[in-house]
């Protein structure tokens, strides 16, 4: 893979953070997904998740940002869900290239 553009998804409610590399610039739509899965798990898991993510990212207008919304939207879940807090894990940082 040629240098790419490194989004960071910071650690949150004890699970570990991670580095994800893209080929492009897809870092506002990388945030856009995780603000929106906090926001999605702060209100109380208003409406389906998989709904919320779907109108989102079907907003976005390549292929590449609908890509890194839906990996920043489901790794912000994956954090809550794989908390050391809730099932006794130990954390450690990731480092990925997508």
């Amino acid at each position: 893979m040629s240098k790419g553009v490194m989004t960071c998804l910071p650690p949150n409610d004890g699970h570990p953070g991670a580095e994800i590399i893209w080929a492009a610039d897809c870092k506002e739509a990388f945030n856009q997904g995780v603000k929106l899965a906090q926001t999605w798990l702060d209100n109380a898991r208003s409406g389906w998740l998989w709904a919320v993510m779907i109108a989102e990212r079907d907003l976005l207008p390549c292929a590449i940002e609908r890509r890194a919304f839906e990996v920043g939207f489901l790794s912000r879940i994956h954090q809550r869900i794989c908390s050391p807090k809730c099932c006794g894990l130990s954390a450690k940082p990731l480092s990925l290239e997508l």
